[in-house]
């Protein structure tokens, strides 16, 4: 793993931040050292390389919780990431902007009727019907 820039590195685990994929999340502070990062990925996964590819496989130790993880390999030649044994731009996707939109329009609530009572009625401001 030495042979993977720091910023690479940095990089992978932005993507695992952003994804949530491992609690707790590795933090990967600019003050961190490139062997601190090193060992905190080792805690979950193995590494082993061949020919110009190191693979990082879940340690079996790793909880069942991370088993939704793809298989992630890194390209030594190509100085990038595979995931699921695909090329996969991990630094231009760590980078990438959460896109978001505030939204004021006015929006009903309908809640069910719980009991014999009327139906209510009360509206509120929540999130526009464009908003997940």
């Amino acid at each position: 793993m030495e042979r993977i820039s720091k910023p690479h590195i940095v990089d992978l685990l932005r993507i695992f931040d952003k994804k949530r994929w491992i609690h707790p999340r590795i933090l990967y502070a600019s003050v961190r050292s490139k062997p601190e990062l090193i060992k905190d990925i080792l805690r979950y996964f193995f590494v082993y390389q061949r020919e110009e590819i190191l693979y990082f496989k879940l340690r079996e130790s790793a909880e069942p919780s991370l088993a939704h993880l793809p298989q992630i390999a890194y390209n030594f030649e190509k100085k990038h990431y595979l995931f699921d044994s695909q090329p996969y731009d991990v630094p231009a996707e760590s980078r990438k902007k959460v896109q978001f939109a505030i939204s004021h329009v006015p929006v009903t609530l309908v809640f069910p009727q719980l009991s014999g009572d009327q139906p209510s009625t009360e509206t509120i401001a929540v999130f526009s019907q464009g908003s997940p």
